[in-house]
């Protein structure tokens, strides 16, 4: 089973090279290109940077081939004010709660396939990293396997 993440409570952690690490992503191809400004424009709002920064390192797949990153996120189909980056085969949907004007202090929303909103204290490149490798986390993928890795749905250029 994977290590929990020792990280001390005020250290300054680089949480996108702490999910690199972890899922020892090395692909080969270039970075992928997103026209932010054309998705911001679409959703009316500019998106957390760490989630672009995701998007642009690991492009369109699935983490351990249940955590499904989006390309663009989507309007929650309520007016909770929940914007859906991701989302797993269980029906469950890791969202963004909008409540402030500066998007890089949003934290992650997990909306189960029961409706029940639980909300974590990060921000997503963090969260993701939890959810992968900390057995204890309410939405852990650690207990499922003991590597980890991304399964890239770009195909081959």
């Amino acid at each position: 089973m994977p290590e929990p993440l020792a990280v001390a409570p005020d250290e300054d952690v680089d949480w996108m090279e702490q999910l690199g690490r972890i899922t020892g992503w090395s692909h080969p191809g270039r970075p992928q290109d997103v026209d932010w400004a054309g998705v911001e424009s679409r959703l009316g709002a500019v998106l957390p940077s760490d989630y672009k920064r995701m998007v642009e390192t690991f492009g369109e797949g699935s983490f351990d081939g249940l955590l499904n990153l989006m390309q663009e996120p989507r309007a929650a189909l309520d007016e909770d004010g929940l914007l859906i980056w991701a989302g797993t085969e269980h029906e469950d949907l890791y969202c963004w709660r909008t409540d402030s004007d500066d998007p890089d202090r949003w934290s992650v929303l997990v909306r189960s396939f029961d409706r029940e909103d639980v909300p974590f204290d990060c921000q997503t490149a963090e969260f993701v990293c939890h959810v992968l490798v900390d057995p204890h986390h309410p939405f852990t993928m650690a207990r499922n396997f003991t590597t980890r890795w991304l399964a890239d749905h770009r195909g081959s250029d």
